[in-house]
């Protein structure tokens, strides 16, 4: 599988947007996500990137500051009301493991997530052992993730082995009880 194909599997995944309205307070403009009842202060946003929808479907542009987006038709300037998407991005630890993972894995993992009603972008908490082990030949480690969809806790063991054989094995556990295990040889 290409790393497109991986991005836009992951682009599709529920919550990979912070959607919100525009919102206007003392010349600061913020996101007001109504899912989650929070404010995004735009400025600090750190991806310039975001889109606008339109009566036609959402519009790509490029946040400039001071109410400015630049789209292909131009500049314009974005008012209070109109509702825009940023696409998140993943925590760094939890990033690096699923590209470390062979397209399979990387395909069970998120289908069994998704089947639990958890998505990447749910991810509250990321520690990635295998990044520590660069300098090793032969690397063995866990790793742990938590995950949060505001209606259970997901907690995730990746436990991984890399060398002449390796293979990942991901024990599932979700605050309601319910534990699997999936795991991949290559």
């Amino acid at each position: 599988m290409s790393p497109y194909k991986r991005t836009d599997l992951l682009l599709n995944q529920e919550r990979s947007y912070l959607t919100g309205l525009i919102e206007v307070t003392n010349n600061q403009y913020v996101i007001y996500d109504d899912m989650s009842d929070e404010l995004h202060l735009l400025e600090e946003i750190k991806e310039p990137h975001l889109e606008i929808l339109s009566p036609i479907g959402w519009k790509s542009c490029k946040w400039l500051g001071l109410g400015k987006v630049k789209t292909e038709a131009g500049v314009f300037s974005i008012s209070c009301g109109d509702t825009v998407r940023i696409k998140k991005s993943l925590p760094f630890a939890l990033d690096e493991m699923l590209k470390e993972l062979q397209d399979e894995t990387f395909i069970k993992l998120l289908k069994h997530l998704n089947s639990k009603g958890f998505s990447p972008f749910d991810c509250i908490y990321s520690y990635n052992q295998l990044l520590f082990l660069d300098n090793q030949v032969h690397k063995k480690g866990v790793s742990f993730y938590q995950f949060d969809n505001e209606e259970e806790i997901c907690a995730v063991q990746h436990h991984f082995t890399r060398g002449v054989h390796s293979s990942d094995r991901f024990e599932i556990t979700t605050s309601l009880g319910k534990r699997s295990i999936i795991s991949g040889l290559f």
